[in-house]
């Protein structure tokens, strides 16, 4: 399927093949900069505990903030919540934040690229084993040998390649979703004129443009949902 260029890559004149890496620094950006006003209207406010009377950027973010805790809070308990929401927080934001940019006409979001989903899975993949490892030392290894001695060669080939495609898996499935979720909006955006008829296309982008928006909100949750169970499998005691 040919890439389209998009308003922003054909502003910068990028080439379409790379018009997903543009995207990821413009979202990684924005975020770094929304970071950075939130933090400095935390500071300047009179009263850090009550929020503003209305919404602000401020507000919005602590909302924010306080979700993406409990969330990881409730799959991974409190004792690591408070170490684990930086980054289970900021993979989350990213992924949705990219995925609910592909709503707005003239942007292609970045998880529909294989390569951006697949840096992210890597990053997970590599926390995963480096927090196992931190955790247990060498008796990580045990992770992968299972409960009976006898077994733990064919139990280890088993967890290994197990391992191993974790971050496929993460990466497919992310890409599959969006990029089908881009292929349904663009059919009945058009439905009229792919069936040959002169009618206006009322309404029907809405529908599908807010079950857009649902599913970019719902892959960013799996793909931190099983980043967490990843995470804290690897750190766990009772093996």
């Amino acid at each position: 399927m040919e890439h389209p260029t998009t308003w922003f890559g054909g502003l910068l004149h990028i080439d379409p093949r790379l018009d997903h890496i543009a995207t990821a620094i413009f979202v990684a950006l924005l975020l770094i900069v929304a970071s950075v006003m939130a933090g400095r209207a935390v500071k300047k406010a009179k009263d850090d505990v009550l929020p503003d009377g209305k919404l602000t950027l401020r507000n919005l973010m602590e909302l924010s903030a306080e979700a993406l805790y409990n969330m990881v809070s409730d799959a991974m308990g409190h004792h690591l919540a408070r170490k684990f929401t930086p980054v289970i927080g900021t993979v989350f934001i990213f992924i949705f934040v990219s995925n609910l940019i592909g709503v707005i006409p003239g942007f292609l979001p970045p998880t529909q690229n294989v390569n951006t989903n697949i840096a992210v899975a890597v990053i997970i993949f590599l926390l995963t084993h480096y927090y196992g490892i931190k955790e247990h030392g060498a008796g990580y290894a045990k992770h992968f040998m299972g409960p009976i001695i006898w077994l733990a060669p064919l139990m280890f080939a088993i967890e290994m390649i197990s391992h191993a495609v974790r971050p496929l898996s993460l990466t497919i499935r992310l890409y599959g979703n969006i990029n089908g979720d881009h292929i349904v909006l663009g059919i009945f955006s058009n439905i009229w004129h792919t069936l040959g008829l002169n009618l206006p296309e009322v309404g029907i982008p809405v529908i599908f443009l807010g079950l857009g928006i649902f599913i970019s909100f719902i892959q960013a949750f799996v793909f931190s949902l099983l980043s967490m169970v990843y995470i804290s499998g690897a750190m766990a005691h009772d093996h």
